[in-house]
């Protein structure tokens, strides 16, 4: 915000403006792990003059910029690259140690705070039946080593048709059953490649118009 003031000197009225920027809380930001990572002001626009820009991660400094060149420190050197007309900071290669939070300083005040997860890449899933041997109904799990994941989400797919989001895929016997499965998760960054279709447990080809029963899915959301 900007805040406009009067002041009364040598005979004369002076108008001044100051700017004032309010810290607001961190936002959540998720990379994944050797990607880059790009953090941008949080501000509408770019005060001037500028005369002085940090970045750190928690109490360590990332890059310090003064009108001439900017300054890298620890691990960041090589790797990192502030522009000082956009206060963007870019990072490449993402390990671990990168987590943490990140703000931005100018001549200003502060003009930005970030909380940086970095996150594997998402597993390809499997699909897990319980019971194992299950005679009228079902439950498919979708499967997948989550560690370093961050919030994962599923969706399933039956057959061609449309992926549906759900933790867990209930199978009962009624008509038309769909004869595969398929599961896939979905990280905060992207999605997985979708899971080795699975046989639907139930399924039974029907030789004609016979046979009454059948099968019927839906999917159980949390």
């Amino acid at each position: 915000m900007i805040g406009k003031f009067t002041y009364y000197c040598n005979g004369k009225l002076h108008n001044i403006s100051i700017f004032f920027f309010l810290p607001q809380g961190a936002t959540t930001k998720y990379f994944e792990l050797g990607t880059k990572l790009t953090l941008e002001k949080d501000i509408p626009t770019v005060p001037q003059p500028i005369n002085y820009i940090s970045w750190k991660q928690g109490s360590d400094l990332v890059v310090s910029w003064t009108p001439s060149v900017p300054e890298y420190y620890g691990s960041f050197i090589g790797r990192t690259t502030l522009d000082p007309k956009t206060l963007q900071l870019d990072i490449n290669s993402l390990t671990f140690n990168d987590r943490g939070r990140f703000s931005l300083d100018t001549n200003y005040g502060p003009s930005g705070t970030y909380d940086v997860e970095v996150i594997k890449p998402p597993p390809t899933p499997s699909i897990k039946t319980q019971p194992l041997v299950c005679d009228v109904i079902c439950t498919l799990k979708c499967t997948a080593d989550t560690t370093d994941l961050g919030p994962v989400s599923y969706e399933w797919k039956k057959d061609e048709g449309e992926w549906t989001e759900g933790d867990e895929l209930k199978v009962m016997e009624i008509s038309k059953p769909p004869e595969k499965f398929s599961c896939r998760l979905k990280t905060p960054v992207r999605t997985s490649n979708a899971s080795i279709a699975k046989d639907n447990p139930l399924y039974k080809p029907v030789p004609g118009m016979s046979r009454v029963d059948s099968i019927q899915t839906g999917v159980i959301r949390r």
